[in-house]
């Protein structure tokens, strides 16, 4: 038997496989619901066990009927003569990667038109870009939607040469010629109809009313215009269903969202999308639902709008600094009640021991805040710092907050007085600055003064700066 005939064969071969699995999952569905519930609330015990293994033997009893029904039509409708002779006779070639019908299933005599796109690597999600399980649809007659998928289908399998099945009606092979003329089908007219199906018809474009337009003028001194029909393309549609709804897929039986409904863990996990609204497309009634076209139907007339809002705008925790970690990293409104109590104890004019521990350990708690920020920066990247965009850093930033410079920061000291000089001045500008005009003046000796007990306490943390 020729490879030509073996395609066909298989091809028939799974569609009855395909076709006898639904009709059997749709005849059996309530008593595998229950099966699949008694499953979901086992416990493993004996009686839960014996009343498990009843449901399972109902299961497949039903199952065995539902075969022995379906396998007659099933056989039937495949069979070989039959199978063409229904395309021949039944299909009208309505092929389409943009249904018309999407927009309002009233829609009719619209142009059926195909279009594949340019595949580009620049982060749309457009047609061409997505790798598609499904790449076309078929729209118009509910009753002969499936016949012109499963022939499209058949068409666009490929060879052991590379060529698809429609290339030997396009070479006239003298093979195919026989096989068709064999089962009494005149072989003009069903490479025609395939020639339509595959490649769309060549006719003049039509638009609807009931399409959604946009008119583009074309010259100011004109009254021409361009017309733009907004249609959907229903593959990518349902890509995006499908691909979510596989988030869900199954383990020992059953959805794997269950465990996490239950608190069990499993170590694949599974994905989610959180934000969807589910549109229908006369998902409630089924014969509109297949006028719409023949995804629609396999997806029951139901699919997805992603969430498209935009996104929160929140202060970066960690700001990395281009210039200076004192001036471009540290926000003083955050030291602002540290600074306030600065501000009291320098306001009591009072020169004793205990107000200059209160100065003392109020600068300290400062220099801890501003340490926990220069520590998250450093577990921010290694080498984070020699990245252009912050080659402006000076040295000694880069040496304290790079892990890229560790043995740097070990091995050498004197990074560690550049850094307590730009603290303490850093200190004395943030007081300054958080009070302004209400600031109390410091005199040359007290800002002296000031700063020598910020590098003082600075140098008591000098391994924690490591």
């Amino acid at each position: 038997m020729s490879e030509i005939i073996n395609v066909i064969n298989q091809f028939l071969h799974d569609q009855r496989a395909d076709f006898l699995d639904k009709k059997v999952a749709q005849e059996t569905r309530d008593k595998r619901a229950k099966y699949n519930q008694f499953l979901e609330k086992s416990k493993n015990t004996e009686s839960d066990n014996e009343k498990l293994a009843q449901e399972k033997q109902k299961l497949d009893e039903a199952i065995s009927k539902a075969v022995a029904k379906f396998q007659p039509e099933a056989d039937s409708k495949y069979e070989i003569n039959r199978w063409f002779y229904d395309v021949s006779s039944k299909a009208r070639p309505n092929v389409t990667t943009h249904p018309a019908k999407f927009t309002n299933p009233k829609v009719k005599d619209a142009s059926s038109f195909l279009f594949y796109g340019e595949h580009k690597d620049d982060g749309y999600l457009k047609t061409g870009n997505a790798r598609l399980e499904v790449k076309v649809d078929v729209s118009g007659n509910a009753a002969t939607n499936t016949l012109i998928f499963e022939l499209y289908t058949l068409l666009e399998i490929a060879l052991k040469d590379g060529s698809q099945l429609i290339d030997i009606f396009l070479n006239d092979s003298v093979e195919i010629i026989e096989f068709i003329e064999k089962i009494n089908i005149e072989y003009d007219k069903f490479k025609d109809l395939c020639l339509s199906v595959f490649y769309g018809e060549d006719r003049q474009q039509a638009t609807h009313e009931l399409i959604r337009q946009v008119y583009f003028p074309v010259q100011a001194e004109s009254e021409d215009y361009h017309l733009l029909s907004v249609v959907t393309p229903s593959m990518l549609l349902f890509e995006v269903k499908n691909r979510i709804d596989g988030f869900n897929h199954k383990f020992e039986g059953l959805p794997i969202r269950a465990l996490k409904k239950d608190n069990k863990f499993h170590p694949d996990g599974f994905d989610e999308v959180f934000g969807l609204t589910e549109i229908g497309f006369s998902h409630n009634e089924f014969t509109k639902m297949g006028n719409v076209s023949y995804l629609n139907v396999r997806n029951k007339g139901i699919a997805y709008l992603l969430p498209s809002i935009p996104s929160e705008i929140k202060w970066r925790e960690i700001r990395l600094p281009k210039q200076d970690f004192f001036r471009n990293s540290l926000r003083i409104k955050k030291f602002e009640e540290s600074f306030q109590t600065l501000h009291n104890l320098i306001g009591l004019e009072v020169n004793n021991v205990h107000i200059r521990d209160g100065i003392r350990n109020t600068l300290k708690f400062i220099i801890d805040q501003v340490l926990q920020s220069a520590f998250k920066i450093r577990a921010y990247d290694v080498g984070w710092s020699n990245r252009t965009h912050y080659l402006s850093l000076p040295l000694a930033q880069r040496i304290w907050l790079d892990d890229a410079y560790f043995e740097q920061r070990e091995s050498q000291h004197d990074w560690i007085d550049e850094i307590a000089g730009s603290f303490g001045h850093w200190i004395i500008h943030a007081y300054e600055y958080s009070f302004k005009d209400i600031h109390i003046k410091l005199s040359d000796d007290e800002l002296k003064h000031i700063r020598g007990v910020a590098e003082e306490a600075i140098s008591s943390d000098r391994e924690f700066f490591k």
